[in-house]
C-alpha cells in the first residue's frame, strides 16, 4: 500500500478518537478547570510518546526543540479554545466552528507562504465545510457563550497544520512530538496559575479515564499520525480528513448512546466523502497545481529511526 493511502487511512482512523472525545471532554471538564485537564492530557501523551520512541530522544538538539516549542503554541491555543469552549457550547456548535479549520488551512497557505491552492482543493474544502454544517447544525442552531472560543481554537489549529507541514521535514518526528507535547503541558500549567487554577487533582475516576483516552489516542496517536502523514499529504488533504471527526462521533452516538442516525447525517457524511474523493482524482480541465501536490518523501535520512 502507497504510504499516502496508509497514512490517510490512519488520519482518519485519528478522527474517529476525536470524535469520540467530544463527550468525553465535556463530562471531565465538570471535575476540573480545563488548564488542569489539559495539563495531565498533554503530559499522559508526552510520557506515551517517549515510551514508545526512547531511541529518538537520543536525537534531541536545539532544531528540534525549537520546532518542538513552535509547534506547541498553536496546538495548546486550539486545544485549550475548544476545551474552553466546551464548557458553554454545544458539542453541535463545537465541531462545526472547529470545522472552520478546513476553509483557513488553504486561506492560510496562499496568504502567508504565497502558494497557489489547486481550484479543486477549493471546491473540495467548501463540499466539505457544507456537509459537516449538514452534520453538525441542527434546524434551531443559534450561537452560545463558548463559540468564540471555539472559533478561536479553529485558528490555532489551522496555523498548526500549516506549521506541520514544514515540521514534516525534520528528523526524529518523536522527539519533536514529545518536546511539543511538554510543551503543551508547561503552557497550561502556566496558563493555569495564571488565571487562579491550582493544579487539581480529582477523585472521580472518569476524569482520569477520559485523561487516558484523550492522552493516549485523541492527542499521542494522533498528532504522532499527522507528523509523518505531512510527509506525503498537503496541508489541505490533512485539514480535509479532520471533517470525518462529527461523522464517527455520530457513529459513536449510535452504537454506544443509542442515538438515531438522522437523514441529515447521512446527506452531509456524503458531501464530506465526495469532497475527500475529488481531494485525490484528476479532474479534466482542472490543471494540477504543484503547489498543493502531495509530497514526495522525506529524504532516508531524515525518516531513520521512525
Amino acid at each position: 500500500m502507497p504510504k499516502k493511502s496508509l497514512y490517510l487511512g490512519l488520519l482518519i482512523l485519528g478522527t474517529a478518537f476525536w470524535g469520540i472525545s467530544y463527550p468525553v471532554v465535556k463530562a471531565a471538564v465538570g471535575y476540573a478547570d480545563p488548564y488542569s485537564f489539559q495539563t495531565y492530557k498533554f503530559a499522559a501523551a508526552a510520557l506515551a510518546v517517549a515510551l514508545l520512541f526512547p531511541r529518538q530522544l537520543a536525537y534531541l538538539r536545539w532544531q528540534t526543540v525549537g520546532w518542538g516549542l513552535l509547534l506547541a503554541g498553536p496546538l495548546f491555543a486550539g486545544s485549550t479554545g475548544l476545551t474552553i469552549g466546551l464548557q458553554t457550547t454545544s458539542a453541535a456548535n463545537a465541531a462545526f466552528l472547529t470545522g472552520l479549520s478546513v476553509l483557513l488551512v488553504p486561506l492560510g497557505k496562499a496568504a502567508l507562504y504565497r502558494q497557489a491552492v489547486a481550484p479543486k482543493m477549493w471546491a473540495a474544502c467548501a463540499l466539505a465545510l457544507l456537509g459537516l454544517y449538514v452534520v453538525a447544525v441542527p434546524g434551531d442552531w443559534h450561537l452560545h457563550a463558548g463559540d468564540g472560543w471555539v472559533v478561536a481554537g479553529a485558528v490555532a489549529f489551522a496555523g498548526y497544520v500549516l506549521l506541520g507541514g514544514r515540521a514534516a521535514r525534520q528528523p526524529h518526528l518523536m522527539a519533536v512530538l514529545v518536546v511539543q507535547l511538554l510543551g503543551c503541558a508547561g503552557l497550561a500549567r502556566l496558563t493555569g496559575w495564571g488565571a487562579g487554577y491550582p493544579l487539581a487533582v480529582p477523585a472521580a475516576g472518569a476524569f482520569w479515564q477520559a485523561i487516558g483516552f484523550t492522552a493516549l489516542l485523541a492527542t499521542a496517536y494522533m498528532y504522532g499520525v499527522q507528523h509523518y502523514a505531512q510527509q506525503y499529504l498537503s496541508e489541505e488533504k490533512v485539514a480535509l480528513t479532520h471533517l470525518c471527526e462529527p461523522l464517527f462521533a455520530a457513529l459513536a452516538g449510535a452504537l454506544l448512546l443509542h442515538e438515531a442516525i438522522t437523514p441529515r447525517t447521512i446527506v452531509g457524511g456524503l458531501f464530506i466523502l465526495s469532497a475527500m474523493v475529488l481531494a485525490e482524482v484528476t479532474l479534466p480541465g482542472w490543471k494540477r497545481c504543484p503547489a498543493t501536490t502531495d509530497l514526495p518523501p522525506a529524504p532516508h535520512h531524515q525518516r531513520a529511526g521512525q
